[in-house]
C-alpha cells in the first residue's frame, strides 16, 4: 500500500501508515474529506478498497456538527479513536489510553 499511496502520503503526524492500517490527520475537514476520497479512488484503482464501516473520524471541535463523507456515505464520528492500540481522545485526555490497557 506504500507504494501506490506514496504521492497521497503527508509527514507524520499528518498520515500513519502501518500495514492496511491508516490514520490521516488535517486541521480542515474539508480538506480531511477530500484527501480520505483521494486514498479510497487511489485503492479502487488497484483492486483495493476502502472499508467504510470500519471508517470513523474524530474533531476536537466541539462546535463542528458537520460530517464527513466518502463516496457518499456518511462516516460514524467518534469521541475516542484507536490506532495500533493506542487511544486518542477528542478532548485531549490520556485517562482514555491508560483505561485501555
Amino acid at each position: 500500500m506504500d507504494a501506490i499511496t506514496r504521492d497521497l502520503q503527508k509527514p507524520v503526524p499528518w498520515t500513519l501508515l502501518y500495514a492496511d492500517d491508516v490514520m490521516l490527520a488535517s486541521e480542515d475537514k474539508g480538506e480531511l474529506e477530500r484527501e480520505l476520497q483521494a486514498w479510497c479512488d487511489r485503492l479502487e484503482r488497484f483492486g483495493l478498497r476502502l472499508y467504510v464501516k470500519k471508517t470513523e473520524y474524530l474533531t476536537t471541535d466541539v462546535t463542528e456538527s458537520s460530517s464527513i463523507k466518502v463516496n457518499g456515505i456518511e462516516l460514524p464520528r467518534t469521541a475516542v479513536f484507536k490506532y495500533l492500540g493506542s487511544a486518542v481522545a477528542s478532548d485531549g485526555k490520556l485517562m482514555v489510553e491508560v483505561n485501555s490497557r
